[in-house]
């Protein structure tokens, strides 16, 4: 077995403190034990969330023919964002198409009917169900059809967060909302980097310059993961959008 360069030794350690610097994942809101959400828009359950990751975990669904709505909020304080809001295992829709709804508005209320026939004033909104386990859904909520929309991640702001499903019985749903304090991870992972240089030799901080072929290789790379990454995300988007039905609420065939 080889033994690790000094370079190699060097990147593993800065990688292993950047991580140990996150916050560990933590359940924010369990309706199980923390009791319903609100289901007024006008007055939403409010969450508190911390860098890293935050697990939000509830049940909406049709029982005797009323629809159990879930409403809540929760601020993204100076420095903070939203990078990822991702589905996550238990999560179980209803009705045919099996796909639950979830929507994020501006500001600490929903104001937009739930049973109105636009998403105008909405951010973003998406159907998601148990096909979208382990797929962060922040970027299609990003672009999703009569919405305003936004780049994601969210920056600073308030932000309120629909979630329903007009399906038979009881749903559940698991997501996790990842949350990074950007200038804080930033400066740390470039102090990091910095020393883990500056900690090698004369000569091998100088093999850390890459020629311009290797560089070009890296880059191809990188460009085919992230096509390989993106590509089905994009293929599900544009499937879903073709057999959905005419109305932005309901996903197809519900």
């Amino acid at each position: 077995m080889s033994t690790p360069t000094p370079l190699l030794r060097a990147t593993l350690l800065a990688c292993v403190l950047v991580a140990g610097t996150a916050a560990q994942a933590a359940t924010v809101w369990n309706e199980a034990v923390n009791g319903d959400f609100s289901n007024l828009g006008a007055s939403p359950s409010l969450l508190a969330l911390a860098p890293g990751s935050n697990l939000v975990m509830g049940t909406t669904g049709r029982v005797n023919g009323v629809v159990d709505r879930d409403y809540f909020r929760f601020t993204l304080p100076p420095g903070q964002q939203l990078d990822t809001l991702t589905v996550m295992p238990g999560t179980v829709a209803l009705g045919l198409s099996a796909l639950s709804f979830i929507a994020v508005q501006a500001g600490t209320q929903v104001t937009v009917n739930p049973t109105g026939g636009s998403p105008a004033g909405l951010l973003g909104y998406w159907h998601f169900g148990e096909n979208d386990i382990g797929f962060d859904i922040l970027g299609v909520m990003s672009v999703s059809q009569g919405a305003i929309g936004f780049n994601s991640p969210l920056p600073a702001g308030d932000y309120a967060f629909w979630i329903q499903d007009t399906g038979n019985g009881t749903a559940t749903y698991h997501l996790d909302f990842g949350v990074s304090a950007v200038p804080e991870a930033a400066s740390a992972a470039l102090w990091l980097a910095g020393l883990a240089v500056l900690a090698l030799p004369r000569h091998q901080r100088a093999a850390v310059q890459r020629p311009p072929r290797a560089r070009s290789r890296a880059t191809r790379l990188a460009c085919s993961v992230w096509r390989s990454v993106t590509s089905p995300c994009c293929a599900v988007a544009s499937w879903r959008w073709a057999s959905s039905s005419s109305s932005w609420l309901a996903p197809p065939s519900r």
